[in-house]
């Protein structure tokens, strides 16, 4: 089983691919790309940090690694009307990430 860094950094992979697909000369927005490379920013700040060591990233790691391959599958088929759709759930599901790799309210024994 990957571990939740191991998952964070496929998700920033797969997001990396995403943005490096998206932009007006493709057909698609250039807010969906600022999206995307927001939420690599994000990623990469909070890479490393002792959350993604932990059991507990596991599983809302896993789930935003899911959105963003589906979300790269949506690209690479050009589909932009399900893309759109789609992005808002691999925002919130970075948002999710981000938030837990603060670790605000756990306690460590």
């Amino acid at each position: 089983m990957p571990s939740g860094q191991e998952l964070l950094e496929e998700t920033t992979t797969a997001c990396r691919e995403i943005a490096d697909g998206l932009g007006p000369d493709k057909g698609a927005s250039q807010a969906w790309k600022d999206s995307v490379v927001e939420i690599v920013e994000k990623f990469d700040k909070v890479s490393g940090t002792f959350f993604f060591k932990t059991m507990p990233s596991v599983p809302v790691t896993r789930g935003t690694a899911r959105e963003a391959e589906a979300l790269l599958e949506l690209r690479n088929s050009q589909d932009w009307d399900a893309f759109g759709q789609a992005l808002p759930r691999l925002i919130e599901s970075a948002q999710d990430v981000i938030e837990n790799s603060g670790m605000k309210g756990v306690t460590l024994t």
